[in-house]
This record gives structure tokens, sequence and C-alpha cells, in this order.
């Protein structure tokens, strides 16, 4: 914009001021903010620049402005250069934001060697709240060969503690890759330069404290001045790893001293305690044993004997804990706060049928006991009186509308009757309520798939990985997450399986529309005893074992991107819809077959379709089974059955081939009887290993006729390679979150559901079961005879 231009927009003031004064800098400098105002990036940049101009001298304060157009223009040269002169003027008021911002725009371009070279000597803690100031300056250090201070800056980041985090991801991948420290000083200026970040016993905390301990300085976290700075929170975890290599002496001599600076520190408390392969335990200070002397004694005060409860809770000896808290419960019947912490923790425990009293005597003694009520939903919950749990956390939400989970347990027990509708809508409130709530995110995200409602659900589903226990780790690789940008052509795309077997079974669905976007350009990372299954199935991806430290191959440069396979339905929802559209009549049918995706072998597959015709010949059909797995946790115990009530599905003179991998001996004997009534057959193939041999056992899946399981990963086994699969499910809704509202799972329409819900017996089920497998025996074995002759291809 030429100078004339300028002064017609300007209003009548600074028009007349750069006339009379056309080198001042401060009308220039006015005129550039006015243009600000106005959103002229462009006529903002030249009247700083004319400003800058017309100095010297300069102020800080015209020239960080005059960076700031710079930077919005896009040039970050500039505008670094600009933002550095202004750092560098002792007396400027915006020097820690000038460093900022240029550090935003260096990195914008690359220039990682200039970051390290500015931040060199700060100190991260003073820069905590700067957004992303502390990533940024990781990876700067981390690209320019200096890991420890990469970690240090990272710890600054406030979202370091979520796992999926950038941050997270790249300090542990740091550490997990050997960064080392240089010398004592180093570990010494770490440490207290991070010490207000990371002594806050978390995890995260444990693997930095480890990988210094790891590094040889454990000597370093019992120095006076990190004991003063961390108030005693560094020995507490100095006595820890003492403890855990061994010294006991020292780490128990550790933990005395912390307890002097922090009484309540359980860290501290685990060291002092003694174990079973110590002598004279008895002469040792123990806080488990204050806490049920403390409980026991005559004279003890409900408040005491709280603390004792939690003391308890802390250290968590199963059986004993449970002993004693039941006890505290009958001592202390007046007590709600003591009663809902005994409670909460029987609950914690499912042990619901010992919460409940203890939880309804809370309420009664303190009827706006919000905690308590919404404690007593999850009890009867676990107990399967779900109409009463919505009572009681409506009475919770009502004493204190933003009681902990109160929604997530009010949509817990929605779900228990059945209204997924209003489920979603509690989760909703609770994720209002407390916005970082994972248990909530997770069930708003499962629920909403189960009544079609994709979108939303897999997008909250991508949140998994914040769940306290979740199957899976989140794996630490370095590369940008892909969102289905366009890969470049040399590059790659990691794609990496999760939770389990059934699952990365299941999932694998999706690698047919990833490698579609990016042919020959997919590497998938999986459990090492699928791969020849998966290599079969998609001859054109790179499939590596999922290991301890991953390998090497996974980290090289030609792989641009990641992504974990459970991200990849929420990319893809349009074809999903598409999916099931097409799939969804398919549902109604009663026989269906050969829609799997998964290429057994065929050799393999002949080879145990000759076996099982030896046994059953032509007549006969062969039936796959298994009835549970081998985690017996109470929440999944209502999802199995019996080994009688297997055998009670089959139909007469069939063949029962074991398809269990974990069994007790009385279970098979348990079928063998019944089996042996009815004409049926039970198959055990001795030499094949049904927990590692997976591809032998996907091809066994494959040659039966038929299988009949509960949803465990066998029925994936069976789904995805097209075999019939006949499948136990309990849910209250009669529907399971991977059908997506649909009468199937759209993408392993081979599984049939049969469900009841958990306060019925399989009774029904299994006659439903029997009676339909009886029913399609001609149609198996009309499906078994073209196969034999080869006139139909394998599971299509």
């Amino acid at each position: 914009m030429t100078a004339s231009a300028i002064l017609k927009s300007l209003v009548r003031d600074q028009a007349v001021s750069l006339l009379e004064s056309p080198s001042r800098s401060d009308a220039w400098d006015l005129a550039g903010q006015n243009f600000i105002r106005q959103k002229d990036i462009q006529s903002a940049l030249s009247s700083f620049k004319r400003s800058e101009a017309s100095g010297p001298p300069y102020p800080a304060a015209y020239l960080y402005r005059l960076a700031m157009a710079l930077e919005l223009s896009q040039n970050h040269g500039a505008a670094a250069a600009r933002y550095i002169r202004v750092y560098r003027d002792k007396d400027a008021a915006q020097r820690r934001d000038a460093l900022y911002r240029a550090v935003g725009c260096l990195h914008r371009m690359g220039d990682q060697a200039t970051i390290a070279e500015l931040l060199g000597d700060l100190n991260p803690g003073d820069w905590r709240g700067y957004q992303e100031l502390g990533l940024i300056a990781g990876l700067a250090f981390s690209g320019t060969g200096n890991p420890v201070r990469s970690i240090s800056w990272l710890l600054i980041e406030p979202d370091i503690e979520t796992p999926e985090s950038s941050a997270r991801l790249v300090l542990t991948t740091l550490i997990d890759k050997g960064a080392e420290f240089r010398n004592a000083a180093d570990v010494r200026r770490f440490l207290l330069e991070s010490i207000e970040t990371f002594f806050i016993g978390s995890l995260l905390c444990r693997k930095v404290i480890r990988w210094v301990v790891r590094s040889g300085h454990a000597g370093q976290l019992a120095s006076p001045e990190l004991i003063q700075s961390s108030k005693g929170k560094s020995l507490s975890y100095a006595s820890m790893f003492f403890r855990e290599s061994g010294a006991k002496d020292t780490a128990r001599r550790l933990g005395k001293m912390a307890l002097v600076l922090q009484p309540d520190d359980p860290g501290s408390m685990q060291a002092i305690l003694p174990d079973e392969t110590e002598g004279n335990v008895e002469s040792l200070h123990s806080p488990v044993r204050w806490a049920k002397a403390i409980i026991i004694v005559p004279d003890s005060t409900d408040f005491m004997v709280n603390d004792a409860v939690i003391a308890l809770k802390i250290a968590d000896l199963e059986s004993l804990t449970t002993t004693y808290l039941a006890r505290a419960a009958d001592r202390f019947k007046a007590s709600p706060k003591l009663l809902y912490n005994i409670g909460a923790h029987f609950n914690e425990k499912a042990l619901a049928e010992q919460a409940e009293p203890v939880l309804r005597r809370a309420v009664l003694l303190e009827p706006g006991y919000a905690k308590a009520w919404s404690s007593y939903t999850i009890s009867m919950c676990t107990m399967l009186k779900p109409e009463r749990g919505i009572v009681s956390s409506l009475r919770a939400l009502t004493s204190d509308p933003k009681v902990q989970s109160g929604y997530t347990n009010l949509a817990m027990a929605y779900r228990g009757v059945g209204e997924l509708d209003l489920a979603v809508s509690a989760g909703k409130r609770q994720l209002e309520v407390s916005p970082n709530d994972a248990v909530a995110r997770m069930g708003v995200a499962f629920n909403s798939l189960a009544i079609g409602a994709i979108e939303e659900g897999f997008t909250f589903y991508r949140h998994r990985w914040a769940q306290k226990g979740f199957p899976s780790k989140k794996r630490p690789f370095p590369q940008t997450e892909w969102t289905l940008q366009k890969i470049p052509r040399a590059s790659k795309v990691l794609i990496y399986m999760e939770q389990g077997m059934g699952d990365e079974l299941m999932f694998s669905w999706f690698l047919y529309y990833a490698e579609e976007l990016a042919p020959g350009q997919v590497v998938v990372e999986c459990d090492q005893r699928l791969i020849p299954v998966f290599e079969r199935t998609f001859p054109t991806i790179e499939f590596w074992p999922m290991t301890g430290p991953c390998q090497r191959r996974l980290l090289a440069d030609d792989i641009q991107y990641k992504v974990p396979i459970g991200h990849l339905p929420s990319m893809f929802t349009a074809r999903l819809r598409q999916l099931i559209k097409d799939r969804w009549t398919l549902g109604l049918d009663k026989m269906r077959s050969g829609n799997g995706w998964i290429q057994p072998s065929p050799e393999g597959v002949t080879r145990w379709r000759d076996e099982l015709a030896a046994i059953a010949g032509d007549h006969r059909i062969c039936i796959g089974v298994a009835w549970r797995s081998g985690n017996m946790a109470r929440a999944r115990v209502s999802q199995y059955l019996t080994a009688e009530e297997i055998a009670q599905s089959l139909p007469d003179n069939s063949v029962a081939v074991i398809l269990q991998y974990v069994y007790e001996d009385e279970e098979i004997d348990i079928i063998r009887r019944e089996a042996s009534r009815r004409g049926i057959d039970v198959v055990i193939f001795d030499d094949l290993d049904l927990k590692n041999d997976l591809s032998d056992v996907v091809d066994l899946c494959a040659a039966v006729d038929a299988i009949v399981t509960p949803l465990t990963s066998t029925a994936f086994m069976g789904g995805v390679v097209g075999t019939p699969t006949w499948v136990f499910r309990t849910s209250p809704t009669e529907s399971i979150w991977q059908q997506l509202g649909a009468p199937l799972i759209p993408w392993i329409p081979d599984i049939r559901l049969f469900f009841r819900d958990a306060t019925e017996s399989w009774d029904a089920s299994i006659v439903t079961v029997r009676d339909d497998l009886s029913a399609s025996i001609d149609w198996v074995l009309e499906r078994r005879r073209p196969r034999a002759q080869g006139t139909e291809a394998d599971n299509q």
C-alpha cells in the first residue's frame, strides 16, 4: 500500500501526526496498530516497517509488534529475528513472550538448532503454561542430540500425564531408546529443574525415576538439596527403588526419613514394611500392623479407624484387607464416612454383596450422602438390580449434582435396563461435570455405537487409552498420527494392533480400507502368532511382531505416519454406513456363511477336513466349541457357559471339536458324559496348541462346519474365515456395540448372536441354538460337499 493510501485509511489525528512528522516511529507504530485492529495485515506490516526505519532509537515494544505483523504475514524467518532482538533486550517488557513466539516461528521453519541454542540455559520449570513450548523444545533438543534436556522440557507439558499425548509418547520413546546422562552434574540439574513436574506420585514419575536409577544415579535422589526442594518426596522414591534392588536396610532408613517430612506418604510406608523373607519381622514398624491394631483396640475412635481403613486400602492385601474392613464396619455402624470408604472398596473388588449393606447403612444414617448413594448404584448394578441403581443414582445427584462419577453410574444403571439413549445422555452430562472422566467417555462411545450413532461413538472411542486398566498399552511410536492425509510415495504408514487376538482379527477388516488409500505403503505391528494368517490375507502389507522394545524397522525414516487400528473405524464411517446398508437384510437370514475375509492355508484346511471326515463321515456335522475364556473376572463370567451347557447346545449325533484353549480336565469329563448320552463324539487334537499355533487354529476353524461359543476370540476366528458361528451373549439390550445398531455385525455377518438377560439362565438360548443347528444340518452338509469337490472357493 502507498503512503497516500495509508494516510487515507487512518483516522484524522493519526494522519495529521504522520504528515507533520513523517519520521516519527511512534506515529507509524500507532498506524500499524490501527491496521491490526482492522485486520489489514499487509498495511500493518508496511507501517511497522516504516516505524522501524524511522529509528533509532527503536523501542522494543515497536519491534515486538513488527515481529507479530511479520508472523501474521507468514514471514517466520524475519519475525523470529525481530522476536529474538526483543528477547535479548534485558529491559523489554515483552521479552518472555518474544522468546516464546520466536520459538514458535523457528519450529514452523524446522530450525531445531536455533531453538536449542535459545533455550539452552533456561530452566523449563520457569516456562510452564506456555502452550506446546515443552513439546517444541523437547523435539528440538531431541533432534539436536540432547535427550536429557529434551525430557526436562517435555515434562512441563500440561498433558504429559495423558498416555496418548504427543509429549508423553516422545518422552517414553527417548527413555526406552536409552537416553543417557553425561555426568552427575547433568543429573542434578535435571532433577532440580523437573522437581515440580514429576514428584507427584504418578506412573510417569516412576518411569522417569526408574530411568535415573537405571542410569546409575540413584544416590542423587537422596541429595540434601533435592530432599529440601521436593519436601521429602525424593526420599520416598529413592527408598522404593533401593527396596526393589534388594537394599532393604537402605530403603527402610530412607523411608523413615521421608515419613518425617511426609507422614502420610504411602510409598514411604511401603518401604518400611517387612516381607516374608525377613527374619524378625515382629520388631519392624508396620503401617498395616498399626492399622489392624487401631481397628481392634477398644478405645479407637471412628476417625482413627477411618485412617486405618484408608491405610489398609492402600496396602490392599486382598483377603486380609477385606477381613479387617468388614470388622471395622461391624464395630462402627454409626459412622457414615467410614462405612462409605469400606463399601466403596468392596465395590472396587466386585464384592457387591458385602458392599450393599454397608452402603445402605451409610445412607440411612446420612440420607443426603451423595457419594454413598452413587456407590450404592454400583452395588445394585453388579447385583443385576439396575432399576434400584437408577433410583440411588438420582438420589445421589439430587443431593450433589457434581458428585464424583454420579452420571457415569447413572448411565451404567440405564444401560442395565436397556435404555441406551438415556445412558448416552447421562454419560454426556458427566462429561459436562468432569470432562476428563474416561469411564464416562467410553460409556458414551459404546452406547452410541450400540444405537447406531457411529460417527459420535467412534470419535469417543479414540480416547480409550485414558481408561484405567485398558487391556493394552499405547505403543510409543514417534511418528505423526495418520488422519488419512496423503502419504508421500516413498513413505509408509504404521498401523499397530491392540487389545488382544480377538480384537486384532476383528479390526483387521479395516486394513482393506487403509490399503485402498495407501496401496503398498502400509506396515502393521501385530501379535506374532497372527503374522502368517495376516500375510496370506494381505500380501501387499508388511507385518512385524509386537515386541517389548519395538522392532527397529518400525522406527525407520520411511515410516512417516502411525495410527492404532482402533482409530480406523472413526475415519471410515461413511464406508461403514454403506456396509450396514448393503448387509442389513443378510442379518435376517438364519443360514449364512462364506463372508469372511481372513485367508486360511488351503493345505491346512484340507488336512483338517480330511481328519474330520475320517471321524464324522458324510452325514454328521463337525462343530467347533468353546464355553469360556481364561479371564474369570465377575464382569466376564456372566458371558460364559458351563461345560455342560455348551454340550447341551449341540444337536444329537454331531461331532464336538474342542477349540477351548484353557480348561480343566473335569470340564472335558462333563462334556463327554453329556455327549455320550446323545451320540455326540468329542474330539481333542492333543498335538494342536490352541493358544499359540494360531495359524493352525484358524485353518481348523475354517475346516469345521460350524462353531458354537460365547463372544470370545473363538467367535471372531470363526466369523473372519466365514464359518457359520453361533454365539451366546448376555445383554440387557439384546445387542452389542459391534453391531452398530444393525441386526448383525456388519463386517462379520457370519456371526449369529443369541442373547439372554443376565438375570435369566441360558436354558432358552441353549434350546434355540440346538434347534437352529439341527434345522441347519442339511444346509451345512450341502455347503460341505461342493467345498470337498473343489467347485466352491473357500472362505470368500
